[in-house]
């Protein structure tokens, strides 16, 4: 079966069908660079980054085009606010994102274009849409879309014209309240680029436009971004592309469903955000992309740093039957070349996690097999069948590979939790281990109350005890 992806476009799952033999083309919206990116954008770049892994595991050569917004209202209010020029914020938000993005272990674009970098192409854009008479430069130097030129506005968001809320910029000179800028006029103070139509700087929408269509061509394979795009952004890049070119923008619009943090959805004007800097104090990146993959991408999530903490344990028990494999065959697998490594699954555990990808990047479904797996793996290894453990091992490393988990060597990366443990715990090894005597010691007395008040003391500051034939062993919790 291929791969078959929701459309927003139409509502239904559609097949991916490469237009270019071998390959397939994506550009997914970035971010707009004026604050650290938050958990939401997060889930977006992990989303992203599991569909181009995962096109790549398949055998399909991808280019993935994401941009950075460096020029916008919301920066240059925010640039106002620190005293900087706008520029600067935005190479040090930039520069913020690059930090960001490697933390959570993204493999890079193809293509990461700059708005400032595009001007010439939008301008040439918007030219052509004024010479169709799709669009109209007014007074102030501004530019619009006559929105109710372009017939089948609305198909995206799947909403009629006179039901839509009307366009964020507010000006008397406009034909209708739902046109959108194309281009805006310079005002006093902000950065601006000269046009033909005096200074200004473009409008969000046409960026993305403009780039896309530079990198990939028109029409290309896959649209994608978070849900909160679909309108206007989507909808308005759909109406410029297609008034422009007379063909389609993008065969498939994919996109991630929202977080939220109880009722809301978390987002930075809500000042409900945490931001991904903050998670990387608390946790390991992949505790992160397993809650986000343990949901459907296109389902809302409700964050919260608790869901985060057992999604960290769900990790580490993945990791520790890694190490237990390791240590059996005396060394993890070789390393997996991402590209072709599920072209041809070869064998019956591989092919049900393609099912589960294939059918809308269901990798819920594919988690749940790969922790039936993992257990299958540990009752192996606790039979002492090292030549199937070691089977299933190289498994789970192709998986991860096309998933972007299990990235560490396990044994480092438990190492790593034990010590973030401690860290949160504020305490050092030698305090814990002093612990587990005195607890041991209560045990031979027969004082079980005082053991389980130091266990359970111990488990309040985040350290587990686990009791096996060798002994007492801890762990983070």
């Amino acid at each position: 079966m291929p791969l078959v992806l929701t459309n927003t476009l139409s509502g239904r799952k559609e097949p991916l069908v490469a237009r270019q033999a071998g390959g397939v083309r994506l550009y997914w919206c970035g971010v707009t660079v004026y604050s650290r990116s938050h958990v939401g954008h997060a889930r977006a770049l992990v989303t992203a980054d599991v569909l181009c892994r995962y096109l790549r595991a398949r055998g399909l050569a991808v280019t993935f085009v994401r941009n950075f917004t460096d020029i916008d209202d919301k920066i240059i209010r925010r640039a106002a606010e620190v005293g900087i020029p706008a520029a600067e914020l935005a190479e040090r938000e930039i520069h913020a994102f690059g930090e960001d993005v490697a933390w959570l272990r993204c493999l890079p674009p193809t293509h990461e274009p700059r708005a400032t970098a595009h001007i010439p192409a939008m301008l040439a854009l918007i030219e052509r849409l004024i010479g169709a008479g799709f669009a109209y430069p007014v007074a102030d130097g501004s530019v619009y879309f006559r929105v109710r030129r372009f017939a089948s506005y609305g198909k995206l968001s799947h909403r009629r014209l006179d039901d839509m809320e009307t366009g964020e910029e507010i000006d008397a000179a406009k034909e209708s309240p739902h046109d959108f800028a194309l281009w805006k006029g310079a005002k006093p103070g902000e950065p601006s680029w000269p046009s033909p139509w005096g200074a200004g700087r473009p409008g969000w929408h046409i960026e993305c436009s403009a780039m896309a269509t530079e990198y990939l061509g028109q029409p290309f394979e896959i649209h994608g971004g978070g849900s909160d795009l679909v309108f206007p952004h989507h909808e308005n890049e759909i109406a410029q592309s297609e008034a422009d070119a007379g063909v389609p923008f993008a065969d498939l619009w994919v996109h991630n469903g929202m977080i939220t943090r109880g009722e809301e959805k978390m987002s930075k004007s809500l000042g409900n955000i945490l931001s991904i800097a903050d998670v990387a104090a608390r946790a390991p990146a992949e505790a992160l992309r397993l809650l986000f993959l343990g949901t459907h991408y296109r389902t809302p999530l409700d964050f919260s740093v608790t869901r985060l903490d057992e999604s960290g344990r769900a990790l580490g028990r993945l990791y520790e039957a890694l190490a237990r494999a390791d240590e059996a065959a005396g060394g993890a697998p070789p390393a997996i070349a991402l590209d072709g490594a599920l072209a041809d699954p070869v064998t019956g555990f591989l092919a049900e996690f393609c099912a589960a990808m294939d059918d809308d990047l269901n990798a819920a479904r594919g988690l749940g097999l790969v922790f039936d797996r993992v257990r299958e793996l540990n009752r192996l290894l606790d039979a002492g069948d090292r030549a199937a453990a070691t089977d299933i091992r190289r498994e789970l490393a192709v998986v991860g590979a096309a998933t972007g988990l299990f990235a560490e060597p396990p044994a480092e990366f438990l190492e790593s939790v034990r010590r973030r443990g401690q860290e949160r715990a504020g305490l050092s090894a030698a305090e814990i281990e002093s612990a587990i005597a005195a607890r041991n010691d209560a045990r031979r007395r027969k004082d079980f109350r005082e053991a389980d008040a130091i266990r359970e003391r111990l488990r309040e500051q985040g350290i587990l005890l686990e009791d096996g034939p060798s002994g007492t062993i801890w762990k983070a919790g």
